[in-house]
């Protein structure tokens, strides 16, 4: 049996709210995900911040 296959398993037998929160953390898991995948190629949150203090004049 797959990892997917247990785990719908196990959410079926889960009270609604357990499957709610399991879902919740899903998208947090793939939100994650994303950002990691662009960490890469976005800047830093320094440099934005660099960029906006530019920006105020400061």
């Amino acid at each position: 049996m797959s990892a997917q296959e247990i785990l719908i398993e196990e959410i079926k037998h889960q009270p609604e709210t357990v499957a709610r929160e399991v879902l919740h953390y899903l998208k947090f898991i793939e939100r994650q995900r994303a950002q990691e995948d662009w960490s890469d190629v976005l800047p830093s949150r320094e440099v934005e911040q660099e960029k906006l203090d530019l920006l105020d004049g400061q």
